[in-house]
């Protein structure tokens, strides 16, 4: 195809796992007699080649995908319930006020397409009010971060945070934020189409800081939904297709985007696609969209964020406008910026998107946030790296450039004692942080209890866009040369 491939040896156009197919006994037998990947029916691919046999992460990977597999519908139904009970709650007032008003039959009934209803990420942290400009810690103490840097008076940092944290939530919530909390200006809140799922399965929304002349573009993407298998079971997914030139890459989240064919990069992204009203298709869509706000508003720069599987996304999005050479919507980005994001692609692919965005890609990585550590990094079989600036916060009020984060595949039994250790820590910083660090910081009863599931999971706690939050605002930077 004319494109070297990071693995000479391999002559694979695609590796597909498919999730539904796995059984028990297939995993037990990948953990005990590490056979070949291709000899089992869950695995396929274009080359029956030797070699390719399970390391120690791949059926782990794979019993994390089955045991999502099995759990799908309770987890689905679990989050329903659970975000009905705690808006009914805070809706009426808070659990005095709901007695009141069961017993006055004034109750309000949460509707989840209603502005005044939260998800599960909102009910964590409510804050909805932006930074003020200039007044992010981060952007002052680090001389190569240009992208970071304010537009028009718009702290940009603390804009695509909020971004990628109100992009959990309904039409209707991002509407009223957007236009009445923020004063800017809603283009669009979209639901695209997904046809391997056979479902609008990505969620996005466009946004300009004014209604007109803009000066800045924001695109964001809806990441990890807290109580949908499918999505994790995507971020952990070990499955990729070979892109040409783009090298390998991550395939649920190139299906998220709209590819067409799951065997074929060539077929599955073609420069230009029909469009369909009833099935947006979200890489198409956004893209026509960015054509015509940028001719509307020939002096803006446009700003690509998303958190966990949606910071997937925005790292993707630019490398496909490159690949088909949309110069101008590239020439156009200001920057890319994405909260907790997972690995998308290989070595190639980063060298790619390097090249491209430049000095304009950060990756915003907190303590052991567990999602940037998957897929994993673990040759032959996991081929995945990670790419651009990152910024890893050490804790609310430090953070540093690093080339890695520490314990990069998350299943190293030597950070056990500092992750738990972490987990501890931040579940009573978040406790006292009202009266460490001001009212704005103030965590409810919702909030506390999330920190505590990272005693439990710990690293799930760090993946919450709060403490995203908090670090983007009250984090220095440490200069790489003093790390």
């Amino acid at each position: 195809m004319g494109y070297q491939r990071l693995d000479p040896s391999s002559n694979r156009d695609y590796f597909i796992i498919r999730p539904e197919k796995i059984r028990w006994f297939n995993i037990l037998s990948l953990f005990l007699l590490r056979r070949k990947l291709t000899s089992y029916s869950f695995v396929e691919t274009d080359s029956s080649e030797d070699g390719l046999r399970a390391d120690i992460l791949t059926p782990l990977v794979l019993l994390i995908q089955k045991f999502l597999t099995t759990i799908a519908k309770p987890l689905k139904y679990f989050g329903l319930v659970l975000e009905f009970v705690l808006n009914l709650v805070a809706l009426n007032g808070g659990i005095f006020g709901l007695i009141y008003r069961i017993i006055t039959v004034s109750l309000v009934i949460p509707k989840r397409d209603a502005a005044n209803f939260r998800s599960m990420l909102a009910l964590i942290d409510d804050r909805l009010n932006l930074a003020e400009s200039s007044t992010t810690v981060l952007t002052q103490f680090y001389p190569y971060a240009e992208s970071l840097a304010d537009i028009s008076k718009i702290n940009v940092l603390d804009l695509t945070l909020f971004a990628s944290k109100i992009a959990y939530e309904n039409e209707a919530y991002v509407t009223n934020v957007v236009n009445n909390v923020w004063k800017m200006r809603l283009v669009g809140f979209y639901n695209f189409w997904n046809k391997f799922l056979n479902e609008s399965a990505t969620q996005a929304f466009v946004f300009c800081n004014k209604a007109s002349d803009a000066d800045l573009i924001v695109v964001a993407f809806r990441g990890t939904e807290p109580f949908n298998a499918q999505d994790w079971s995507t971020d952990v997914d070990l499955s990729w297709i070979f892109a040409n030139k783009l090298g390998n890459l991550h395939l649920g989240f190139l299906k998220a985007l709209g590819l067409q064919d799951e065997k074929s990069f060539i077929l599955g992204f073609p420069k230009n696609l029909p469009s369909s009203v009833e099935k947006p298709v979200a890489y198409y869509a956004l893209r026509d969209k960015l054509r015509a706000l940028l001719k509307e508003n020939s002096n803006a720069k446009v700003a690509i964020t998303g958190h966990s599987l949606g910071g997937a996304l925005a790292c993707i999005f630019p490398a496909l406008l490159s690949y088909h050479n949309e110069a101008d919507i590239v020439g156009a980005i200001h920057g890319v910026y994405t909260y907790g994001q997972p690995r998308v692609g290989d070595a190639i692919f980063g060298a790619y998107v390097e090249n491209i965005v430049r000095k304009t890609y950060y990756r915003m990585v907190f303590r052991y946030d567990a999602v940037p550590r998957v897929p994993f990094d673990f040759p032959p079989v996991a081929l995945f790296k990670h790419c651009g600036k990152c910024v890893y916060y050490l804790g609310w009020h430090e953070a540093k450039f690093v080339d890695d984060v520490p314990n990069p595949n998350y299943f190293d039994p030597l950070f056990s004692v500092s992750m738990y250790a972490n987990a501890w820590g931040d579940l009573f910083k978040g406790i006292f942080a009202a009266w460490t660090e001001g009212k704005e910081y103030k965590e409810g009863l919702v909030s506390i209890g999330f920190r505590g599931l990272g005693l439990v999971i710990p690293g799930i706690a760090s993946h919450g866009l709060r403490d995203y939050v908090n670090g983007g605002r009250l984090a220095q930077l440490v200069p790489k040369s003093m790390v």
